[in-house]
């Protein structure tokens, strides 16, 4: 739908899009369907990518639409009329709108119909510390995915917050203590949380790494 942007006094394109989300197995999730819009202004004239920019990205609005998704890895992809799955590029507005005109058969500004898209959830790469054996009673508080292999525990946290070996290779909780073991949690577990709450009170906690008993802390 082609509108006149109010602020810029420039064409505003709004396109409608139906979406649903593809599990990292292949099938769709049948109560994942959603509508969203996505605009963007236009330069001179409308057929014109080179002059064309939006405020959001269309990858962006897909997360405002789907946050859950946030930390999860996924592409957003066009299946068309063979069945292939094509990768669409939604962080450069110049390339997303040449891929919608492909798709549209050039009738990108005077689309009636929504576009449909898909947002696939990817398998992460696979890395040597997520390998091993699964933790059936295990998940983790970033990916909310079960824990395989090496586990990853907060010492620093007043609850439970566990991370998977991708999510600790990722950087993500920075700001506090980890512990990473192979098996059971171990028996000294909450000493070791003691023993970091009286370093940082003492202001003696200077070394980046602190052994003690069998187990080894590593300063994120």
């Amino acid at each position: 739908m082609l509108s006149l942007n109010p602020i810029m006094n420039m064409p505003e394109v709004t396109l409608t899009f139906k979406c649903g989300v593809i599990a990292s197995d292949g099938t769709v999730d049948a109560n994942s369907y959603k509508f969203l819009t996505w605009s963007y202004v236009t330069g001179n004239t409308t057929t014109s990518d080179t002059t064309s920019f939006s405020h959001i990205s269309l990858g962006q609005r897909v997360l405002n639409v789907y946050p859950q998704l946030a930390d999860v890895p996924t592409r957003i992809i066009y299946v068309d009329e063979e069945n292939d799955r094509i990768a669409i590029p939604c962080d450069n507005i110049k390339e997303t709108l040449a891929a919608l005109r492909v798709i549209t058969k050039g009738h990108l500004d005077d689309q009636e119909n929504p576009i449909r898209l898909f947002i696939q959830i990817t398998s992460p790469s696979v890395t040597a510390n997520c390998q091993g054996n699964p933790h059936p009673n295990l998940i983790c508080s970033s990916c909310k995915n079960q824990l395989v292999g090496f586990v990853y525990k907060c010492l620093e946290c007043d609850g439970d917050f566990t991370l998977c070996g991708q999510c600790d290779t990722a950087g993500k909780h920075p700001e506090h203590v980890v512990i990473r073991f192979a098996g059971d949690q171990p028996v000294c577990f909450q000493e070791m949380k003691q023993l970091i709450s009286k370093h940082y009170e003492s202001s003696a906690f200077e070394t980046t790494k602190i052994k003690l008993k069998t187990c080894t802390l590593r300063v994120m």
